[in-house]
């Protein structure tokens, strides 16, 4: 029973703080550790020869500097844009996943130059100036005068053999469908996009790729759904990468970082695998406590906070980030507590005991309440039960100490057997008026008082004896002269009533006639 109760109280690994540990000893490659991978997959998008050691697919990555990218993660990206049937994604991660800077490098590959890519970074609530800009707006004349992503379409058609992408970052800060306009909105759905804006006939051309960046969770001022993404194109989520945190951390270790105590921390594993965890933990905390959308990227500014002695800044980092956001329950320091349990006990996770989680179930389910009153209820019926037995025990204790100590006396003959049947008779009352009050048990009283009534039985009787054996005795005397065989008759009695008389009665009995035996023949 004692290593049951042992091991349901016993809390289990937290399998985040393995992950850290497996993490660490993961390879991650980068697309700038791989660029015949990153040439051959821009020849099969452009449909080239490969030729190793070719740099183009490099160049296009790297603009504008090099960047730190996963290279599956990359990939999937690239082939996804290039496949899609509408020529249209949308890409879409939470902040610091690196949407922006694999949507921009992807259409820098996808187009082949970065002068047939077309930029466009939202702001909020400039829906209609954006329209302007990049659609197209009368002047006072009437006259319509085309915006740049039309503009940008008309080079399309003018160049059909190369690709053109449009990067729409941001686009979660504005409304879609004002950014388009309502004719060229609707358009987008049809199989042929074709509307009427300024009054002229707007194609967009089969050589254009439109990717568009967003980032699910608060602070988006339109969240998108179907109508959205069937005019722009199916949804590539991209997943939080911990291989890429893995990544920078080890490019941080191989020469951007040249304070010597944090290159003694990048080289410290167990003081990653921290790092790691806190990353890790913090997201599912986010997640569970909050939604998806509140995780954090490993592209977060919490990324440099890798050393053991900055993990109070990064607290405060998520802490300033999560509340910013005003969430209805702010995130606070206490919620980090059990990440700091599990590092303090080397990879326990707090609360993970099977007890623990059968009442978290309880909570979630809502038994927990009433599971919790009816075990009170039972808890101060026991200790109520308990008090009453206590108390009835201690009331048969008195009165039985004090019966004992009545027959005791008896026996040591400092009372009379008529004074001690008054007193027992006077603590029966007493029980018997106890049981009727309802302070002692019926059952209890009932032994109790026969406990009593055989105390006094054994009084009559004893007295009962004790006169017999006086009767005769005198009877015996009535000559002043105690003969052999009256005293051996009056031995055999005393032999008879031993076992029925107290000790000292028999002594007084046996001493008197030995007494009167040796007077008589002297």
């Amino acid at each position: 029973m004692l290593v049951l109760i042992w091991l349901g109280t016993r809390n289990r690994p937290d399998p985040l703080w393995s992950e850290s540990a497996s993490l660490l000893q993961q390879p991650a490659i980068l697309i700038s550790e791989v660029p015949d991978s990153l040439q051959a997959l821009y020849c099969q998008i452009h449909n080239l020869p490969f030729k190793g050691g070719d740099s183009t697919a490099f160049r296009l990555a790297m603009q504008p500097s090099v960047a730190n990218i996963e290279w599956t993660s990359f990939q999937k990206l690239a082939r996804a844009v290039a496949i899609s049937p509408l020529r249209r994604i949308v890409v879409s991660g939470v902040t610091g996943v690196g949407a922006t800077k694999q949507g921009k490098r992807v259409a820098n590959l996808l187009a082949g130059s970065y002068d047939r890519v077309l930029q466009i970074d939202c702001a909020p609530w400039f829906d209609l100036e954006y329209h302007k800009k990049y659609i197209g707006r009368e002047d006072e004349m009437g006259v319509f005068h085309p915006g740049e992503l039309l503009l940008f379409w008309e080079r399309c058609r003018q160049n059909p053999n190369q690709k053109f992408v449009a990067v729409v970052d941001n686009f979660d800060k504005i409304n879609p469908e004002t950014f388009f306009g309502p004719a060229l909105w609707e358009a987008l759905s049809a199989k042929k996009t074709v509307a009427e804006v300024g009054g002229k006939q707007v194609e967009m051309p089969e050589n254009f790729y439109l990717i568009s960046i967003t980032h699910f969770g608060p602070g988006a001022v339109v969240e998108f759904n179907g109508e959205h993404f069937k005019r722009l194109g199916d949804r590539v989520p991209l997943d939080i990468s911990p291989r890429d945190l893995v990544a920078w951390l080890r490019m941080q270790e191989r020469g951007a970082e040249t304070d010597p105590a944090r290159l003694a921390a990048l080289r410290d594993t167990a003081q990653m695998q921290r790092f790691l965890f806190c990353f890790l933990k913090t997201n599912q905390l986010l997640r569970k406590k909050y939604s998806e959308g509140h995780q954090l990227g490993q592209g977060a500014n919490i990324r440099p906070l890798y050393m053991d002695a900055e993990r109070e800044k990064y607290k405060m980092a998520v802490m300033s980030h999560l509340n910013a956001l005003q969430p209805v329950a702010p995130i606070t320091e206490k919620d980090f507590d059990p990440i700091e349990y599990t590092i303090r006990n080397n990879g326990m996770e707090a609360g993970s005991s099977y007890f623990a989680q059968v009442v978290q179930i309880l909570k979630e389910t809502g038994y927990f309440v009433e599971i919790t009153m009816v075990g009170i209820t039972a808890l101060l019926t026991a200790l109520a039960g308990y008090w009453m037995f206590r108390r009835r025990e201690q009331i048969i204790r008195r009165y039985g100490d004090q019966a004992r100590l009545v027959f005791s006396g008896f026996e040591n003959q400092q009372t009379t057997a008529e004074a001690a049947t008054r007193s027992l008779e006077a603590i029966k009352y007493e029980v018997d008026s106890l049981v009727l009050k309802r302070k002692l048990g019926y059952i209890e009283g009932l032994y109790f008082l026969a406990f009593i009534e055989d105390m006094v039985k054994r009084i009559e009787f004893a007295r009962s004896i004790s006169e017999n054996f006086l009767e005769l005795f005198g009877a015996f005397m009535e000559d002043d002269v105690l003969t052999e065989g009256e005293y051996l008759k009056l031995k055999q009695l005393l032999q008879s009533m031993r076992h029925k008389i107290p000790d000292e009665i028999y002594d007084q009995f046996s001493q008197k006639v030995e007494k009167t035996y040796a007077t008589s023949h002297n």
